[in-house]
């Protein structure tokens, strides 16, 4: 009797069980070499992000300050790079690259290798705001960098010079009115916190003024204290030393409370701009597709710079009040920061292309 092809090339059930049984070792053997796989790789993951979280960095950090060199700005990335530097016995480089209103440095920091040893300190409005309200020639977008660590706050002050012969917000107001266009405003350069402040304090009071943009802090003041741009949104810092020596005279402070320096000066919502409330602040940032747990170890440094005592002292001086936060948490408040000001432009016009 001749068996048939098909029967010779099906195995029997009890041939099947067989077979199975005889590859369950097999089978164990390879979830256990899959898993072991698994292990191995968390495993190297997990000292990757140890050797780092121990040896970054290796060289030396480049911290770009877009702005002139003397300004808020720059005063706090040195302060916060000297005690980094302290901490881990490599160079926290500060370099001014400033123009265009904080965008050149800037954009020159979101287009560097993302290791980490390019970063930026900026003003986080700032750093929003310019792909807004520059879209052309901002040269960058908010996503293209990722945040370190959001780490100090500050109001400003709005002061005149002492020849325009203003002394309140109400006086401002109705000499802008009475004049459209004619007043003028100093502010670092276009969409940083002094231009900001103004833009918003015009588009609430109802008032015209003339945006004279100056290339940093430090720059405006000659022409503010002479009276030929007589009017500017000023941080502590360079508000403080003019205020006590009488060359500008300060209106009122842009926090929502008053301020234990100036107990007599009123907010301004106190002074006849209810809406208003504006207060700096300022974050350190890296290329967007920087590793996390390199993003991660330069938040701890951030961290335990901002808590030594020559920080804290040297951001007291700066009139800052010093923030200590995570990373997530500092991603929070700009993206928060950048809901809020959404709404804000919609109220008010401001064009800078």
């Amino acid at each position: 009797m001749r068996i048939s092809p098909t029967h010779e090339s099906q195995p029997s059930l009890l041939g099947s069980v067989i077979a199975d049984r005889t590859n369950v070792p097999r089978r164990r053997q390879a979830l256990r070499v899959a898993a072991l796989g698994a292990w191995s790789l968390c495993s190297a993951l997990l000292v990757s992000s140890q050797v780092v979280a121990q040896t970054f960095p290796t060289k030396a950090v480049k911290v770009i300050v877009p702005y002139t060199a003397g300004g808020p700005t720059d005063l706090m990335a040195r302060a916060v790079a000297k005690e980094m530097a302290q901490i881990t016995g490599q160079p926290f480089v500060v370099e001014n690259r400033p123009g265009a209103g904080g965008t050149i440095g800037t954009t020159a920091v979101s287009r560097s290798p993302a290791d980490g040893y390019t970063l930026v300190v900026n003003g986080a409005l700032a750093h929003v705001l310019n792909p807004i309200l520059m879209p052309k020639t901002a040269g960058y977008v908010a996503d293209d960098l990722v945040s370190i660590g959001m780490f100090a706050t500050s109001p400003m002050v709005l002061v005149v010079a002492p020849t325009l012969g203003v002394k309140s917000v109400k006086e401002l107001i109705a000499m802008a009115k009475a004049d459209p266009g004619k007043l003028t405003f100093s502010s670092a350069g276009p969409a940083t916190n002094p231009h900001l402040a103004a833009e918003l304090f015009k588009g609430l009071a109802g008032v015209d003024m003339q945006h004279i943009p100056y290339k940093g802090v430090s720059a405006t003041v000659p022409d503010l204290v002479s009276g030929r741009v007589p009017v500017a949104f000023g941080s502590p810092t360079l508000a403080d030393p003019l205020i006590k020596d009488k060359r500008v005279i300060p209106l009122a402070v842009t926090s929502p409370k008053r301020l234990a320096e100036y107990p007599g000066l009123p907010t301004m919502a106190e002074a006849g701009v209810p809406e208003y409330s504006f207060e700096s602040s300022y974050v350190m940032l890296a290329p967007a597709k920087t590793p996390p747990e390199t993003v991660a170890r330069l938040n701890a440094l951030l961290q335990q710079a901002l808590a030594a005592p020559e920080t804290q002292k040297a951001m007291k001086g700066l009139g800052l009040e010093t923030v200590l936060n995570t990373t997530a948490q500092a991603d929070q408040y700009v993206s928060d920061l950048q809901k809020r000001w959404d709404a804000v432009l919609k109220k008010i016009e401001i064009k800078l292309e």
